[in-house]
């Protein structure tokens, strides 16, 4: 019984109910000032740059819809300095989806799950419970992520360069 008892309050701690998955998305429309065809190749780019594989990581390419969607884990130190100075890994799992127009891209990060990983206890899931979660994760991880590849899609990103030399 006293092992029941040592054990049961780490299952409890553990055990974490994520917001609906409706809920665990944030998205965005924003002005471009490029061609549908040329943001979603400059998209294509970053995604192979920034994920080191594209053809691994990108799980849609339909560039007639001009549409990108992939799986990501992105490693926010941010989102918990405490788990971070403890020597813990902060893990954000998403889909992104991009889709570019003429003169302006939607960006969608959605099945957003906040997870903890420690040589002890492996990987934990802590969230996101609510929207609160959702906008703490989007102002201290995702937003950076979206402004990089606006960066890209713009010409503007060092690791996106244009043809023009």
């Amino acid at each position: 019984m006293k092992i029941f008892g040592a054990i049961l309050p780490l299952i409890l701690v553990s055990c974490v109910t994520l917001a609906p998955k409706q809920l665990r998305e944030t998205s965005r429309i924003v002005e471009t000032n490029v061609k549908k065809d040329e943001a979603y190749d400059r998209a294509l780019i970053w995604f192979a740059k920034n994920l080191n594989n594209a053809n691994w990581a990108v799980q849609i390419k339909d560039k007639v819809n001009g549409r990108i969607v992939s799986n990501i884990k992105y490693t926010c130190d941010n989102i918990s300095l405490t788990q971070t100075a403890l020597g813990n890994r902060n893990n954000i799992d998403f889909t992104v989806d991009v889709t570019t127009k003429d003169k302006k891209v939607r960006i969608i990060f959605e099945n957003i799950v906040y997870s903890v990983w420690n040589i002890r206890a492996g990987e934990t899931v802590h969230g996101p419970t609510d929207e609160e979660d959702v906008k703490e994760i989007d102002e201290k991880c995702l937003k950076d992520i979206r402004q990089d590849l606006l960066n890209a899609i713009n010409g503007t990103a060092h690791n996106t360069r244009s043809n023009d030399f």
